[in-house]
């Protein structure tokens, strides 16, 4: 009867054990899925934002995007020399910054843009969208926990840090990164311009 009574309260020890490693479990993967879901930019967008930064450290003119075919496109801006003279140079510092990144195995496809109008939308990024963001980079650089950079479609600016977690200090400076931000969209951008301001945390959750 002892030896039973043993089994079965070993049995349900077992039993519970398995449960509770289940639900932590569980909870590892809810935990996760609640990151992924509040994050603001993907781990693709972020490595387009480094390359473009890296780009423009030596060229003006520059855009990045990938395809539905899964192609890296770098656009330059300029005549057929300059653009046939600087492709080999942007495609080893295009392989370099993406040699870990989800698009490491992207083929790279360059395209040339004429120098146009800036109201002509359908064939230059405009100089004014390149000035602004150099502009926000040389700000930013003064906080040393700035990493990456991405406007989208003219309406939002999204940084990425390296703030860790959501404390009141981590507030605090995601807010004066806001204001800085703020201070050199009001100099350089159209009157008519107005952005949503992004600050996201290692997390990559949302924090001013």
């Amino acid at each position: 009867m002892g030896k039973r009574f043993g089994l079965v309260i070993g049995l349900l020890v077992v039993i519970i054990s398995m449960l509770v490693l289940f639900d932590r479990f569980a909870g590892e993967k809810r935990s996760e899925a609640n990151k992924e879901a509040q994050s603001l930019i993907t781990n693709e967008e972020l490595s387009l934002a480094r390359l473009k930064d890296k780009l423009l450290e030596k060229y003006i003119g520059i855009d990045v995007k990938t395809t539905e075919e899964k192609e890296l496109v770098i656009q330059v801006v300029g005549g057929e020399d300059y653009f046939q003279s600087i492709k080999k140079d942007m495609e080893s510092i295009a392989k370099n910054a993406l040699k870990t990144s989800p698009l490491k195995d992207y083929p790279i496809v360059f395209e040339r843009w004429e120098f146009t109008s800036l109201l002509d939308n359908n064939k230059i990024m405009g100089d004014d969208m390149n000035l602004l963001m150099e502009d926000l980079i040389a700000g930013l650089e003064a906080f040393d926990v700035y990493e990456y950079l991405v406007i989208e479609n003219r309406t939002t600016i999204t940084i990425q840090t390296t703030i860790k977690g959501a404390t009141h200090e981590a507030l605090e400076l995601a807010l004066r990164m806001e204001e800085a931000i703020k201070k050199i969209v009001q100099a350089k951008a159209s009157q008519n311009t107005s952005y949503v301001i992004n600050i996201l945390n290692t997390q990559r959750e949302k924090i001013n």
